[in-house]
């Protein structure tokens, strides 16, 4: 933080503690909103709320702008910490498009409340907006953008540039035909370099990267990566345009999958954020998550008891046990990251041999790494409990468990993507829980299948 924002923020908790509204109305109604925006994460919760409700009484558009500009996670958590009628009336200045990518995280009363406000024609199209899907494009779709007809001429252009609205990015003019179609594009340099008379279908690019209107948040993401873009033009199967979708809201895109991708990795849920002091359903939102964990423990549990004639004939296995599951948890995991994430953005196909090729090479890395492993287990295990076939069958068991625990953790992504889950699932409790219990299976296996030569 700057030393202009950090005192920007001391002189907001100041006001905010000595009780002085006036002051900080006046600071609140000359500072950028940009700046306001930087300063809020370094508040207390009731100081937020504190300094949005005066905020949104000074300048309802400036509060607008501020939450909107705020990320997720504090947009949330304000909108669930107004009163009732507060929240609805700063969600009024939102979009349709900018309220649906939030409305299905906010609580219910206040979705019906805003639902009853919005003219029958926004609510439609919200209700629209909802059907597509989390993971659609439509909540990014912005209709701030400035279109023409081919048969206009630069100079007739130059006139609707000047009139548009100041919210309107100004760099590209997109050209369609009498049907609304999208035809072309022309930058703002061409235009204004062009001669006035003559036509924009004469200057115009008529190779136009744009999306389908109902292309995933994936796809608009990778188009947006591959081709560079500032803008991108978003048209339905007829292929009419009807919208854009600009840079800062892909980046917003792209850090909330990260984020999304990041809990999923925890086994956690990202809508955690949004409770704030919700302890219980915090710990709801977690429990489906611990009960895998706690299953597949109680699986493990039953395996061990099944092989307790092996462990009281040699009870120094047992020694082994957690240093075999902290190993081939470990690569389990780094094999179901790598093809997951993989998975995720394209770099391995979907097609069963691309994917072979990934997971096979996934397995002769962790047999390079199981050899090495194995063998300075084993050798300290000879050493420490002078028995050197019990060294032989922890390091046979540890090199077997790392080699399945790798493969396991890449095939386990790519099932789930064929029955339509997010590989991501595949890199948090799932794979650790399936691991533990293959793992102890193995381990004391393989113990008792050599019993007879443990007793020598």
């Amino acid at each position: 933080m700057t030393p202009t924002l950090n005192v920007l923020k001391e002189t907001v908790k100041r006001l905010i503690y000595k009780g002085n509204i006036r002051g900080l109305e006046r600071i609140l109604e000359k500072t950028h909103k940009g700046d306001i925006v930087a300063i809020f994460r370094y508040l207390s919760h009731q100081e937020k709320i504190k300094t949005f409700q005066i905020l949104m009484d000074v300048d309802i558009e400036k509060a607008s702008d501020v939450l909107y500009d705020l990320d997720e996670d504090l947009q949330l958590e304000l909108l669930r910490s107004l009163p009732l009628k507060e929240a609805v009336r700063i969600l009024l200045t939102f979009s349709t498009g900018e309220i649906a990518k939030i409305i299905d995280k906010l609580p219910d009363e206040l979705q019906k409340h805003l639902l009853e406000r919005l003219e029958e024609e926004e609510r439609e199209e919200l209700e629209k907006y909802i059907s597509y899907g989390e993971s659609s494009i439509a909540s990014l779709i912005s209709e701030e953008y400035i279109s023409v007809f081919e048969e206009k001429t630069v100079e007739e252009v130059l006139g609707v540039i000047k009139t548009a609205p100041p919210d309107v990015e100004v760099v590209y003019i997109y050209v369609v035909d009498k049907k609304e179609r999208l035809v072309g594009v022309v930058s703002i340099k061409e235009i204004l370099t062009a001669p006035i008379s003559v036509q924009i279908k004469d200057i115009m690019e008529s190779e136009v990267i744009y999306i389908k209107s109902d292309a995933s948040k994936e796809e608009a993401i990778d188009i947006f990566r591959r081709y560079d873009l500032f803008i991108l033009p978003v048209v339905d199967e007829e292929e009419v345009l009807i919208g854009v979708i600009y840079i800062d809201d892909i980046l917003d895109a792209i850090t909330e999958k990260t984020t999304e991708d990041i809990f999923k990795m925890a086994g956690a849920q990202e809508e955690e954020l949004f409770y704030t002091n919700q302890v219980l359903k915090i710990a709801k939102l977690r429990l489906p998550w611990l009960m895998v964990s706690v299953v597949g423990e109680i699986i493990t549990a039953f395996i061990i008891s099944v092989f307790d004639f092996t462990i009281k004939e040699f009870l120094p296995i047992i020694f082994f046990l957690p240093l075999l599951a902290a190993i081939s948890g470990n690569i389990s995991s780094q094999s179901a990251i790598i093809i997951s994430r993989g998975l995720v953005t394209g770099k391995i196909m979907e097609n069963f041999k691309d994917f072979m090729y990934y997971l096979l090479r996934e397995v002769k890395v962790s047999i390079v790494l199981a050899f090495i492993v194995s063998f300075i287990v084993g050798v300290i295990a000879t050493f420490w409990l002078s028995h050197h076939i019990l060294g032989l069958v922890i390091s046979i068991a540890i090199f077997i468990n790392m080699v399945l625990a790798a493969f396991s953790g890449g095939l386990l992504p790519y099932l789930l993507l064929k029955i339509n889950k997010d590989p991501l699932l595949a890199t948090g409790p799932i794979v650790l829980t399936v691991n533990d219990i293959f793992g102890i299976l193995i381990y004391l296996g393989t113990a008792t299948f050599f019993l007879q030569y443990l007793r020598i």
